[in-house]
Order: C-alpha cells, then structure tokens, then sequence
C-alpha cells in the first residue's frame, strides 16, 4: 500500500498508520466450525509452522518456540490462535514485541502495527512448561494432545488436543506444511510427521530434525519420544516407510506391519497414488486401546491388527489428504476409511467373504437403529453413526453407480480436493457429476434418514 496524503471528499490529510487504523479489525475468535466454534482463528491463513524444542524427560517439560508464516486474508488489527496451559515468554510479529491476552484456550495477538490485507508475516512465540493433555468432549479416549506415560511421549490431538504443545491456528480448514526439530536426551529417540533429514549427536543428547512438505491439519501433527527401535523398508516407486516400534517387540507384534507397504499399493488401485513424500508407524508401548492417523507416521496403541493398519493408512487419503471441512462432516473421513476395510476383505478374502460382511454391517445398523451419519453431533462424532453407517453409505453408492465410476468417483475426490478440505456438500456434487444424473432420493435414505432403509438383499 502506498500512503496517501488526502482522501476523496477533500478531508484532512492522514498518514499511512493512520488510515490503517481506521481499516482494520480484529480477526474472528473462531474459525466457524459449527461444532467447535471457538476452533481456530479467522482472518488469515498459516502456511508454515517451525517448530523447536527441547524435551526434559524426567520433569516432562518442554522448552520451545514456534515461528508460524502467515498470510492476512483481512485487514487486521489482531488476530487469535488456539494455545493452552503453557507459559509464553515472549511473542513478536515480524520481529516487533506484540501485546497477547489468554483467555482459556484463546491467545488474542495485538502486533505493534496493524497488518494489511495480503500481507505475509511472521509470529514467533516462545513458551515452556509441562504440556497437559486437554479434554475433549468429542474424545472416546479421554484427554487429547500431549500424552505422558511411563515409556514416553505420544501425540494424539484429535480433535482440539494440538493447542496442549504449540500454538496453532487450530482447525483442519487452515492446513500448513512443518518443520519440527525435537532434542531429547539419550536413550530416547525421536518419531514425528514428515522425513526425517537430520539427526545430530549432542553428547548426552540428540537433535532430530523432521520436514512435512504436504500441507497438514494440527490434529494430525504428532511427536513420540521413547525408546524406539525402527524398522525401514519400502513400499509403492521406493516410498520410505519407517516403523517405530517398542524395544524387544516379538515378531508376531510387527508382523502387521510389514505388510504397510503392501497394503499401501493395494489401496493405491482403488483410491489413486499416495498422496505424501513418506509412510509410517510409531507403536507405543502402552495399550493404548486406539490408534490415529497423524500424517505419514500413524500411532498405535500396543496390540493392533492388519485391519486397523488398513484403516489408518486409508486415512492418509480419506482425513489427512482431503480433511472435513467441518466436524460435522466427520463420516468423509471414518466412513470412508471403514469401508477400506471391506475392501481389504474382498481383496483377501474374496467376494463372498465381503458380501458377508455386508450383510452384517447391513443387519447390525438395523438392529441397533444407528442414526444418519451426516451431522451426528459432538458426542457422536466417533461413533458407529459416522464408522459403519457411513462406511455403509459408500457400499450403497457403489452398488447404485456400479465399479467403474464408484471408483471414479474416490480417485476425483482425491485430485480434485488434494491437500485441502471438503464438505459432503461438495461429494454429493462430485457423485451426480460423474454420475451423471440427480442423487438425491439415494443419499436422502442411506445418508440422512433415521435409520436406513430396508433391504431384501440382506434380510
């Protein structure tokens, strides 16, 4: 912007400041999720986050700053991240102290001079302390986030938990690349997103150094620290796939996972070439009764099966690549992975074995009266509404579109919203374009009704 001296209408001179001031505005507190308003920050976008520290592994304090690259997509007087419990020493925008207020989750940052729409900036946030897990009302598993246990670290964030280590502009609708450097002391080694491009020996500690070149949610960003052993193999054109995996882990435990690279090209026929630079898992010690699919390196509690890893790496897809627009959308991500477990089955185990599941599926969702997966609610969110029934959607498209352009359809969903987030707004859309005709009494039975229609094939 250039400064002006005199504005239309013949009004006194202003200077640039000035004129700034009476033009800008706060950012909005909350992205607009509707079921997590206070979620995220509005009126610009993250596109990078660096992240640095280091890790007392007795205490389980964490020293560390984040420099986060922005884009105003307003004109901003200030603007908001998501950032919880952790002491801030110093904040700054491009290199100017700016005043912060917390409140709760809610980081309120004021820069020293207002930012212009389009402007590129920098906020470097320097903090310590003991993260805590948050508590998530969503959350089957209890608190989210930065997870202490007795062998280790594990980050699981689903769905507010990354907001307990970093600050972030909290939300799967502003995705970012990272770079993330962790020094802990030995024996302990390091596992997060990405590749892993440095690792440096510092006496009684080492440095480890990760990039994430694709753009990721917050919830899907994920640091491990434990005494891991690691396994590296290759999977589909020489993909890097590294398994993190607890000290003296028997051969059964790990036999699942040296398949990853075989399920991974399986998935590939149906849903399109993966989408990221490298593939993975951390297994944590403890039994932890679930998994997630942070991007690139998937956690798993201790005791996973094949088809859970199936699960999770369809996610790569299916959450990670292509995120939910909203949370209410949840089922693009669960059902969507679920049903790649019916189609692990068929590979395996043939048509009939998946036609049985099916059955099932069918005869469990009817007996219990699941409800509609589109906009379960927040405690629903993980549910069977949003897993089954949603998985159960996909199987009902394809038998009403056929093969060839059901699987036309979950190759175009990917391409066309890689890297980005969609709404079941826009797969409704994609299904009737490749389609080519109006889907709505279809997706009005198995997608919205109160519970799912009757059907003679598997009664």
């Amino acid at each position: 912007m250039s400064p002006t001296s005199r504005v239309r209408g013949g009004s006194p001179a202003l200077g640039l400041c000035a004129l700034l001031a009476l033009s800008q505005s706060p950012g909005e507190r909350g992205i607009g999720d509707p079921y997590f308003p206070d979620l995220g920050g509005g009126g610009y976008d993250t596109r990078h986050y660096d992240l640095v520290l280091e890790v007392d592994m007795q205490s389980r304090a964490i020293e560390a700053v984040a420099t986060l690259s922005c884009t105003a997509l307003d004109s901003l007087s200030s603007f908001n991240l998501d950032f919880q419990g952790l002491k801030v020493s110093s904040l700054a925008v491009d290199g100017e102290a700016a005043e912060f207020l917390r409140e709760g989750r809610e980081l309120t940052v004021t820069p020293a001079e207002p930012l212009a729409q389009d402007a590129e900036f920098l906020v470097r946030v320097a903090y310590a302390g003991i993260p805590v897990p948050v508590v998530d009302s969503s959350s089957p598993v209890g608190g989210v986030g930065w997870c202490s246990f007795e062998s280790g670290v594990y980050v699981t964030s689903q769905v507010v938990g990354a907001a307990s280590w970093f600050p972030c502009n909290d939300h799967p609708l502003d995705k970012a690349t990272y770079s993330i450097t962790v020094t802990a002391p030995k024996p302990y080694t390091v596992a997060a997103n990405g590749r892993l491009v440095e690792e440096v020996d510092l006496e009684d500690r080492r440095r480890f150094t990760f990039r994430a070149a694709r753009p990721m949610a917050t919830y899907l960003v994920t640091v491990n620290i434990a005494e891991f052993e690691v396994i590296e193999e290759q999977g589909p054109r020489g993909l890097p796939i590294r398994t993190y995996h607890p000290v003296g882990a028997s051969p059964r435990e790990l036999a699942p996972f040296r398949r990853q690279g075989e399920i991974l090209e399986f998935l590939e026929t149906r849903f399109g070439p993966y989408p990221f630079e490298s593939a993975g898992a951390v297994i944590a010690y403890e039994f932890l009764g679930f998994a997630l699919e942070t991007q690139t390196l998937v956690v798993y509690g201790r005791g996973m099966t094949e088809e859970i890893i199936v699960h999770e790496l369809a996610h790569q897809w299916f959450g990670d690549c292509v995120s939910t627009a909203s949370w209410k959308d949840i089922w693009l991500n669960e059902g969507f992975a679920t049903y790649a477990e019916h189609l692990w089955t068929e590979h395996e185990r043939g048509a009939e074995a998946a036609e049985y599941r099916a059955r099932r599926t069918y005869q469990r969702l009817r007996r219990r009266r699941v409800g509609p997966p589109a906009d379960p609610g927040v405690r629903q969110l993980f549910s069977d509404r949003t897993y089954q029934r949603g998985a159960w959607v996909l199987h009902c498209l394809r038998r009403e579109v056929g093969d060839e352009v059901f699987f036309a359809i979950l190759r175009e969903w990917v391409r066309a919203h890689r890297d980005s987030a969609a709404s079941t707004e826009d797969f409704i859309a994609l299904c009737e374009a490749r389609a080519e005709r109006e889907l709505d009494d279809f997706f009005a039975g198995v997608l919205y009704a109160a519970v799912i229609p009757p059907d003679a094939r598997y009664e």
